[in-house]
C-alpha cells in the first residue's frame, strides 16, 4: 500500500513534523512525500530537511530506504521494492520533488 503525503504548501517545521509522525506510523506502507523540488529557499530547506530525516531513520534501522523519485532508475534501489510496488511508484520516477520511504520488509529481491 502506498500513502501519499503532500507537504508542498507547508512550512519546513510543519512538514518535518508530519513526515516524522508518518514514519513512526508507517506500518507496511510505502510513504511518498511530495515536497517540491527546491526552486525557492523554503522549498529547498524543506527538501533537504525531509531527506535528512529519511537518511537518519535509515541509519537508525527504522526504515529500509529513503530515496528521491529518480533514484528508482537505479537497479540497486529498485531491488528494495516488489514488482507490484514499482508499478505503483512508476509515476514518481522522474519527480525530484518526491521522497519515497519504505520500512524494512522480508521480500527484498536479490
Amino acid at each position: 500500500m502506498i500513502q501519499v503525503i503532500d507537504v508542498h504548501d507547508l512550512d519546513v517545521l510543519s512538514a518535518s513534523s508530519i513526515v516524522r509522525q508518518a514514519i513512526d506510523t508507517i506500518g507496511q506502507k510505502i510513504l511518498v512525500i511530495i515536497h517540491g523540488y527546491g526552486s525557492t529557499t523554503n522549498q529547498y530547506k524543506k527538501l533537504t530537511q525531509i531527506r535528512s530525516i529519511g537518511k537518519s531513520r535509515v541509519k537508525k534501522g527504522q526504515i529500509e530506504v529513503s530515496i528521491s523519485g529518480p533514484d528508482l532508475n537505479d537497479p540497486f534501489q529498485r531491488a528494495h521494492f516488489s514488482i507490484e510496488e514499482l508499478g505503483k511508484l512508476s509515476s514518481y520516477i522522474t519527480n525530484s520533488g518526491v521522497t519515497i520511504i519504505k520500512k524494512k520488509s522480508h521480500h527484498i529481491q536479490k
